[in-house]
């Protein structure tokens, strides 16, 4: 029972490989992707968009919209406790009244119990 079901998988991997070796195309029609085939799809995809949308530039410019949104992404961010901007989102001020030094270690200890920096 064993030699037959050994012979049975050796024969399905053997056909196996054969189905693989007649199912890939010669090497005369495989493409070749050197960085020459690359320019030219470059260049022809470039080639046939509206001009609208080549002439834009990249997406990621120093437009007003990306330049709000890097500002509002680096403003959410949580500063790290032992950094110079720890108190960012947890400012040490009594209303108009801003403490700095050891009046601001009250301040630093609310940020890291709250979460306030990492």
């Amino acid at each position: 029972m064993r030699t037959f079901v050994l012979a049975a998988l050796l024969t399905a991997i053997s056909s196996g490989a054969c189905a693989t070796d007649q199912a890939q195309p010669p090497a005369s029609i495989r493409l070749r992707l050197d960085e020459d085939a690359i320019r030219k799809a470059v260049r022809e995809t470039l080639a046939e968009m509206p001009a609208p949308a080549r002439d834009r530039g990249p997406v990621l410019s120093g437009d007003p919209a990306h330049e709000k949104f890097s500002r509002q992404f680096d403003d959410a961010r949580v500063p790290g406790c032992w950094g110079p901007d720890a108190l960012k989102h947890q400012p040490a001020q009594i209303g108009p009244i801003g403490l700095g030094g050891i009046l601001a270690l009250p301040f630093w200890g609310a940020a890291i119990a709250t979460g306030k920096c990492r």
